[in-house]
C-alpha cells in the first residue's frame, strides 16, 4: 500500500515538473517569436517605386528598362495573421520594404516619412549607401533605374489594447521625398484595419 502511494506521488510530482517545463517552454518560446518570427514571415512586404505619385489605386509602373512594378494602395486586414501571431503578439503589426527603385530618368536622393503615426513605432533600416535616422533620408542619390543596394526597411507598430479595440488600427500614408528638394515622389496610403473594410 505504502509503495502505491509513493507511486502516486512520484507520478504526481513528475507531471508538476512535465507542466511546469511546458510553461517555461511556451514562455521562451513566444519570447523568441516576437522577437525574430515576426519580422522574417509576419510583415508585408511590398515594392516602392519612385517617383510614381500618390498611389490611389493598383497600378502598374514601368521601369527605365521596361520591367514593370506593381502597386497598390496597402491596406492590411489584421485578421489574416496567424494563429501564434494573434495569440503571442497581436499588438505588433509592420511592414518592409527591400526594394526602393528609382523609376525616372535623374538620380534622387531619397527619404521616408510616415504620416499620423500616434502609437511607438520602430524603424529598422539598413542599407548598402549611408542612411541618416533623424532626417530619416539616405546620404548618396540612387541612379535611374537602379535601387537602394542591399536594402532592408521595417516599420514596426505597437498598438495598445485600446487601439486593438477598434476597426481601424491605423490610417496614414508612407512618403517617399527627394531629400534635396523636399518634393514627394511617392505616396502609399497604409492602414491597417480589423476585416476586409473598404
Amino acid at each position: 500500500m505504502i509503495e502505491k502511494t509513493e507511486i502516486k506521488h512520484s507520478r504526481k510530482i513528475a507531471y508538476s515538473i512535465a507542466g511546469a517545463l511546458v510553461v517555461v517552454a511556451l514562455t521562451l518560446g513566444s519570447s523568441v517569436y516576437a522577437r525574430r518570427v515576426l519580422n522574417t514571415t509576419e510583415l508585408v512586404h511590398f515594392f516602392v517605386p519612385f517617383p510614381a505619385g500618390k498611389v490611389v489605386r493598383p497600378r502598374v509602373v514601368v521601369r527605365p528598362d521596361g520591367r514593370k512594378i506593381f502597386v497598390r494602395p496597402l491596406v492590411i486586414n489584421v485578421n489574416e495573421r496567424g494563429l501564434l501571431k494573434r495569440i503571442f503578439n497581436p499588438g505588433l503589426e509592420g511592414v518592409s520594404t527591400h526594394w526602393l527603385v528609382n523609376v525616372d530618368t535623374r538620380p534622387h536622393r531619397i527619404g521616408m516619412n510616415l504620416t499620423n503615426v500616434d502609437v511607438p513605432l520602430r524603424w529598422q533600416v539598413g542599407a548598402g549607401i549611408p542612411w541618416d535616422p533623424v532626417s530619416r533620408t539616405f546620404k548618396e542619390a540612387v541612379a535611374p533605374g537602379e535601387s537602394v543596394p542591399d536594402l532592408g526597411v521595417d516599420w514596426i507598430f505597437e498598438f495598445p489594447r485600446e487601439r486593438r479595440s477598434k476597426n481601424v488600427w491605423y490610417e496614414g500614408e508612407l512618403i517617399i521625398f527627394d531629400a534635396d528638394t523636399g518634393e514627394n515622389l511617392t505616396v502609399f496610403p497604409l492602414k491597417f484595419q480589423v476585416g476586409q473594410g473598404k
